[in-house]
């Protein structure tokens, strides 16, 4: 049904593929076809499967022959990867797509003719490095989340025993759907992901004989969305965590709490009340926001809102039902486009969302449509449903993609971005009305982390964590996470040392995204150990009950890391 549901929902980006997937990434009837059931090397197979815990990963740019990877002896502990966007060279039945590795097959060309080849002849062979090739820069970069993600989820000294015990599955997103970070794309080839971890996994299993627990890895981050566990990736995971797998142990999803706390994404609107919307200057890329009014049985009074933009006149929207409005300048471009859409919120509930999509504010040509910079006024109609919750899309550029995005925000009166003796506010305070018109911090949460199972991850600084940082995502209920881990150094030093792409080679980085492959790192290791470890809840009171301070509890000392990184 999910599966089905993902299909239609994005039926024309499918159909739309090749315009995007690099043409020599798609699978083409003349590639051998390859039917694998192997997966690592004798010298990297677990040594007691019965004390195995698969680590799956889902993220950008994955360094799949790092060092990190390896066993003493060489041999890759990647027992596949699929690189969504790397050139296709045979053909398997469950992929359309991309490039699938084994690690047997990376050792055959690192290993096989005797003397060993390096991290980037290996990329060089398998097309992940071709400064030719459009979409073949991943691994050309000495920095990557993909990196950092991976070795601290599932990196290991090549002379540590313990690395057998951890195969790594993984998913290297492609280039097109993490630079789109507003989520057009990426939900779709998140969805692709978890099905090819699953069924890596089961083959893995059966190969080994035994029942392997699996936790996965995502720590990628949306804004926008209803936060109610409706998201078609959240069901996927819910449904997946609390149906036992007749093959696997426990599966668990990992997903970090988010990093816009400070960042003035979210919001309430009363019937009646007015936020402001702030679009910066140079902004290349269309901004959006979403709408969503409250849960209710059908029908319900569609949602209607006047809209003012920077020195023009107020229009309100007509809409007598689920529809697409256009909003025309005075030059008859277009200014802005609405759309109002009528979406299952569980049981006989649904929710109204309505969406408001501007141009950039940096044309892309002359004449191109443009939406002037500045503060446009957005009043909820008195008679509609209420109160509603804004959510702005987000629209920023990633560190190592060409310049794009800006981000908007959310600009209401009383709202202060420090206290008054300087400090960055953390949840928000009692005294604000559940459904009063402000900008908010409670619920700034990611919102593919919003299901009934996955593990919420936020961040702490140091290794006691001492305090919360100030981008890290809010709950609803204003806490930061299930669980927390050190991704800051401190207050006044941020970050932490991360292994980048390639060798030794170390990158600073931060944010909730570090925190979550920790709690991946120390939970794979309770299952191995035989810890009976299957909901969110059961999860949380063991990190308790191993000493872990704090509420919630704090993975300070998981064990030593390969590297040193800064704590």
């Amino acid at each position: 049904m999910i599966a089905q549901a993902t299909l239609e929902k994005y039926r024309a980006l499918i159909d739309r593929l090749p315009g995007f997937v690099p043409p020599d990434a798609l699978i083409r009837p003349g590639l051998p076809l390859v039917d694998d059931p192997e997966f690592l090397s004798p010298q990297a197979l677990p040594p007691d499967p019965g004390r195995c815990a698969v680590i799956g990963v889902i993220d950008h740019a994955i360094p799949f022959a790092h060092r990190l990877l390896t066993t003493a002896s060489g041999h890759s502990r990647v027992a596949a990867i699929w690189l969504q966007d790397a050139p296709a060279q045979d053909r398997r039945c469950d992929i359309a797509f991309g490039q699938e590795l084994r690690g047997h097959a990376i050792d055959h060309y690192r290993l096989g003719t005797g003397a060993r080849r390096g991290e980037a002849q290996v990329y060089r062979r398998f097309g992940v490095i071709d400064p030719a090739r459009r979409g073949g820069v991943d691994l050309q970069r000495m920095a990557s989340h993909g990196a950092a993600v991976t070795a601290l989820a599932a990196g290991f000294a090549p002379g540590d025993p313990q690395g057998l015990d951890h195969p790594l599955i993984a998913v290297s997103l492609p280039d097109f759907s993490v630079a789109d970070t507003s989520g057009s794309f990426s939900p779709l080839f998140i969805q692709a992901a978890v099905f090819y971890i699953l069924a890596r996994a089961r083959a893995l299993a059966r190969a080994l004989g035994q029942k392997l627990p699996v936790v996965i890895n995502l720590s990628m981050g949306l804004t926008a969305g209803s936060l109610d566990g409706s998201a078609l990736v959240t069901q996927l995971q819910d449904s997946v965590a609390s149906q036992p797998d007749p093959l696997l142990g426990p599966v668990q999803f990992i997903l970090p709490s988010g990093n816009s706390r400070q960042g003035r994404l979210r919001g309430t609107l009363a019937p009646g009340g007015t936020m402001q919307w702030h679009l910066p200057p140079d902004d290349r890329t269309p901004s959006a926001l979403e709408l969503w009014g409250p849960a209710s049985p059908l029908p319900q009074p569609p949602l209607r809102l006047t809209l003012q933009r920077p020195g023009g006149s107020a229009i309100a929207t007509q809409f007598g039902g689920p529809g697409l409005a256009r909003l025309l300048d005075d030059t008859g471009h277009e200014a802005a486009r609405l759309m109002l859409q009528t979406l299952p919120a569980g049981g006989d509930h649904w929710r109204q969302r309505l969406t408001l999509i501007v141009p950039p504010t940096r044309p892309a040509a002359p004449g191109a449509p443009t939406a002037p910079p500045g503060c446009w006024r957005i009043t909820l109609c008195a008679d509609s449903p209420g109160p509603c919750t804004i959510a702005v899309q987000r629209d920023d550029t990633l560190p190592g993609f060409r310049p794009g995005g800006r981000q908007s925000g959310l600009v209401a009166e009383g709202y202060r971005r420090r206290t008054p003796d300087g400090h960055w506010p953390e949840a928000d305070p009692d005294n604000l009305p559940p459904g009063a018109t402000a900008v908010r911090r409670n619920g700034t949460v990611n919102a593919l982390a919003t299901g009934q199972t996955q593990l919420r991850v936020g961040a702490a600084h140091g290794r006691g964590g001492q305090g919360l940082p100030p981008y890290g995502g809010l709950l609803e209920d204003g806490s930061p996470g299930d669980l927390l881990a050190p991704a800051d150094r401190s207050a006044n030093m941020p970050g932490l040392l991360v292994p980048a792409s390639r060798g030794r080679a170390l990158q600073r980085s931060s944010g909730t995204s570090l925190a979550a492959p920790r709690a991946t790192r120390w939970l794979a290791m309770q299952l191995a150990a035989g810890a009976d470890l299957t909901d969110r809840a059961s999860i949380v009171a063991a990190a308790s009950a191993q000493g872990h301070a704090g509420a919630p509890p704090v993975l300070a000392d998981i064990g030593p890391l390969p590297w040193r990184d800064g704590l």
